[in-house]
């Protein structure tokens, strides 16, 4: 709630309260209107008042007027209004050069004008402002109300959320990844807040974090069906939440959960077809598995896959961590305790993966194959069966894919170039090219290095390899210089 100004006072009010001549009024915002004839009223002032007197009993001497004035300033005050009659027909002039020196504003009450007037105008003021900051609380929860029940809930919640508190809005899945942004624009001062999400490990964690990251204020919320974490909410603003603001914000949290629980009274029916699906490809009816996930909306399967296997506690909730990893994946129950997955040719890092199965269940075991023709994926299963039963309880053979298989590598590189930037490819070769040196290859761009950092990031990420591997990074570079751009 904005609170009336000094400024806006001495606008309201006409000559009733008007700044002394060589004053400026500025807009600072006043608390209270406080009326004192004390010689040191401090005591029973805040900071922030319009401080009213006639200066019946105050000092006479310019010492005293200065002593007088510092006493104010110490506390505070935003202004002091002398009023004009009982005692002085003009401010004194010692006032005057003390208010100057002292750079406290003076304001003049003329003599036909009772204090009253001005207190009644500062608390109509305030009425008015408490008024419209309901008015804009309750359109801002009516918005949010009516994006809940749009087409695209959570795209159109987030939208009008960016919009009332005048920065961004995010969702972030389970783990702590960026899923959508608005406005889209911003996208990389978001994915900047992952690393600050995963250093606080607010990702699985049933309670909010706030910190500043370039420049701005931002709040994360997790967004919780039951006693279960479905993702998170993330606000950024270029200043602190107002008690109104953080209100909207809780009011999106509990429309976005509202809608995950929507989502996932959908999900079995699309658990089960992708289980199917994954079934269809094991027993090698390849054509079959393409038709029906086309059919259902699933992810395009494409012409080679890894197998992934795990044994944990239970099975059902190493599918959710496995699915929250990446959302491509097809994953089938055999057990209660052992479950396999068809994982796409690209797919997040394993190293993540590991991280968050050994959270989830520290005696979870897990072994992926490396990249096989679809055609090949019910053999591979059944190979890696006996890998893993060897595998003793929290050991996950989880490898990156193998550094001899230069076609993938080559293949992935290809995706990788399609699609980025390419200030993040030259990022990449210049990293490459400098074998990791952040300040030469910041100079060879001619970038800040915490600028080459997020862009290395990124590409690391796009690739999903470990590009600090000495052998991999050879091959990278290569690779990139047979293609044009190293």
């Amino acid at each position: 709630m904005a609170l009336p100004t000094v400024a806006s006072l001495c606008r309201a009010l006409g000559k009733d309260l008007h700044p002394a001549d060589g004053f400026v009024v500025p807009e600072t915002p006043v608390t209270a209107v406080h009326v004192s004839e004390l010689v040191d009223p401090t005591s029973y002032v805040s900071g922030g008042e319009l401080l009213l007197t006639t200066g019946l009993v105050l000092p006479t001497s310019r010492i005293e007027w200065e002593g007088y004035v510092s006493r104010l300033r110490s506390v505070g005050i935003a202004a002091l209004g002398i009023g004009l009659g009982p005692r002085y027909s003009e401010p004194p002039e010692a006032l005057v050069e003390a208010c100057k020196i002292g750079e406290l504003t003076l304001l003049i009450v003329p003599a036909a004008t009772p204090f009253l007037t001005i207190s009644k105008a500062y608390w109509t003021a305030r009425a008015r402002s408490s008024e419209q900051h309901l008015q804009d609380a309750v359109a801002a929860h009516r918005a949010l109300i009516d994006a809940a029940a749009s087409a695209d809930p959570a795209a159109e919640v987030l939208r009008r959320l960016a919009r009332a508190v005048d920065g961004w809005a995010a969702t972030l899945t389970p783990t702590g990844k960026l899923d959508q942004i608005h406005p889209a624009g911003l996208v990389e001062e978001a994915e900047a807040l992952q690393s600050e999400v995963e250093r606080l490990e607010v990702a699985g964690v049933h309670s909010a974090a706030s910190f500043v990251a370039r420049g701005r204020y931002v709040a994360v919320l997790p967004l919780s069906v039951e006693a279960t974490v479905v993702g998170y909410l993330a606000v950024g603003t270029t200043e602190q939440l107002s008690a109104m603001r953080r209100q909207v914000v809780l009011t999106a949290v509990a429309l976005l959960s509202i809608d995950s629980i929507h989502w996932q009274r959908d999900a079995p029916a699309r658990e089960a077809t992708a289980r199917c699906v994954a079934s269809l490809v094991d027993l090698g009816h390849i054509e079959a598995a393409r038709q029906l996930a086309a059919l259902e909306g699933l992810p395009m399967l494409q012409r080679e896959g890894r197998v992934l296997l795990v044994h944990a506690r239970d099975s059902e909730k190493v599918i959710r961590v496995v699915e929250s990893w990446s959302a491509d994946v097809l994953a089938v129950a055999i057990t209660r305790a052992e479950s396999w997955y068809l994982l796409p040719s690209r797919h997040p890092r394993l190293a993540d993966l590991s991280r968050w199965l050994s959270k989830a269940d520290p005696t979870a075991s897990a072994v992926v194959s490396e990249l096989v023709r679809l055609e090949d994926i019910g053999t591979t299963r059944s190979r890696l069966g006996g890998r893993l039963r060897r595998l003793s309880g929290g050991e996950l053979s989880l490898e990156e894919f193998p550094l001899g298989d230069a076609r993938l590598i080559a293949a992935t590189l290809d995706d990788f170039l399609e699609v980025q930037s390419k200030d993040v490819i030259a990022a990449l070769a210049a990293y490459l090219r400098h074998h990791g040196q952040w300040a030469q290859a910041s100079r060879d761009l001619g970038v800040h290095r915490n600028t080459l950092r997020y862009r290395v990031s990124r590409a690391h990420e796009a690739l999903g390899v470990d590009i600090d591997d000495p052998d991999l990074a050879a091959r990278l570079w290569l690779l990139l210089r047979e293609r044009g751009v190293a």
